[in-house]
């Protein structure tokens, strides 16, 4: 009802046109729905909605509007086989006889994405985390591999295990924002970068868990259980538990805190940072290499908040984004085929559900991915993040730098 009030009233158009304000409807509405719960939409939607419709005129739109949400969280409804043997026949007689084509040579149509997986399907936190963090090191960009599934590394120490866990996960998160594409001579930002997960993993290894290990409280974790037992899954457990009292984040953020440079005193030079506190200028050198835009202090929590994402929920919403991305640009039939703008309505949700930063981070990834997101398309994106040049950098500071490269 806000919604069709909104839109009807012309002070609203002063501030907003249509289409702006559907995006942001679109988003509040995803976002109750979700409340409201799926399988009551499931089945609101096998009752043709009439049960989430309000009263008065605009019952189609609000029908369409309803429809596409439910597409996006839903996926296509399910016809019985009686109603899809009778949709066949209507498609049958509606194209009416034609001639035999001559016989031409097609090109595979590409491999359509799995529909996006759900809590209820992914099973409990538990499974979620065994399926998505090996208990050891994940292999990093170039490393050989078997293409089969290791068996776990016996477990020597407790630092190793730590180590090795902490390290696995950070790729794990990484690799779902890495490109696979070439980046066509672009300085990218450096989660991004394919090389940047080697320079993290040595930055890790080097400056934070070792003397993350040497406080008392990690001491005491490592003689709280039998960790040749429990394994890494443990460790992953305490990590994405309660911040309060929480001895891995607790050290993980004071050991970033300490590369922070110390302020000047008035009228005199800062003091220099210790080696041991100091990973920039590492960074520095491999971006240097790589051509990647290395990370600073001003990106200090993004850096220490890596470990704070959770795997499966991004591994969700890339799977779900690229199957709006073949469903809008490159559906198999007309009954696959997505409204405009549906890939776009997609990304602005998960950036709002996301924590700062990690919605701009996959739509950067997205336009090497997906061929159809140009330049063109990039700078109209960027237009949702603000109204003006100064939110949209405030907003999405990454995606401002990076528009600025592209060309149409």
């Amino acid at each position: 009802m806000l919604r069709r009030m909104t839109l009807k009233d012309p002070e609203a158009r002063k501030w907003a046109n249509e289409k702006q304000l559907s995006v942001v409807f679109s988003v509040i509405l995803t976002k109750s729905i979700e409340r409201y719960g799926l399988g009551k939409l499931k089945e609101a939607r096998e009752r043709n909605f009439q049960s989430l419709l309000p009263p008065g005129d605009g019952r189609e739109e609000d029908l369409r509007v309803l429809a596409d949400i439910a597409m996006q969280l839903l996926g296509p409804p399910q016809m019985t086989e009686a109603e899809s043997a009778q949709a066949g026949f209507q498609a049958l007689l509606a194209r009416g006889a034609i001639a035999a084509p001559t016989r031409t040579v097609r090109s595979q149509a590409p491999v359509r994405e799995p529909p996006p997986l759900f809590a209820a399907q992914l099973g409990s936190p538990g499974d979620r985390m065994g399926k998505m963090m090996p208990k050891f090191q994940a292999p990093l960009p170039g490393a050989p591999t078997s293409g089969a599934n290791e068996p776990d590394k016996p477990f020597t120490d407790f630092p190793t295990l730590f180590d090795d866990t902490i390290c696995a996960y950070t790729e794990k998160i990484l690799s779902i924002f890495r490109i696979s594409q070439p980046s066509r001579g672009l300085r990218l930002p450096f989660l991004l970068a394919p090389e940047f997960g080697v320079a993290y993993r040595e930055v890790l290894n080097k400056f934070v868990l070792p003397q993350m290990r040497q406080t008392r409280h990690m001491q005491t974790l490592a003689h709280s259980y039998n960790w040749a037992e429990v394994g890494g899954e443990k460790i992953i457990e305490i990590m994405q538990g309660s911040e309060v009292n929480n001895p891995i984040l607790h050290n993980w953020d004071a050991r970033w805190a300490s590369f922070r440079g110390a302020k000047a005193p008035k009228g005199k030079k800062a003091p220099p940072q210790k080696p041991e506190d100091n990973p920039w200028p590492l960074f520095r050198e491999d971006a240097t290499r790589s051509n990647y835009e290395p990370p600073n202090e001003d990106n200090l929590i993004l850096l220490q908040d890596l470990i704070r994402f959770e795997a499966d929920v991004m591994a969700k919403c890339w799977r779900e984004l690229s199957q709006l991305y073949t469903q809008e640009f490159a559906p198999s039939g007309r009954m696959d085929q997505a409204r405009e703008g549906a890939f776009r309505d997609g990304l602005m949700k998960w950036t709002s559900k996301l924590p700062d930063y990690v919605g701009e981070h996959l739509a950067m990834r997205a336009h090497f991915e997906f061929e159809r997101l140009d330049g063109t398309w990039m700078r109209r994106l960027l237009a949702n993040f603000g109204r003006t040049d100064s939110e949209r950098r405030r907003n999405a500071p990454f995606l401002t730098e990076f528009v600025l490269q592209l060309s149409d």
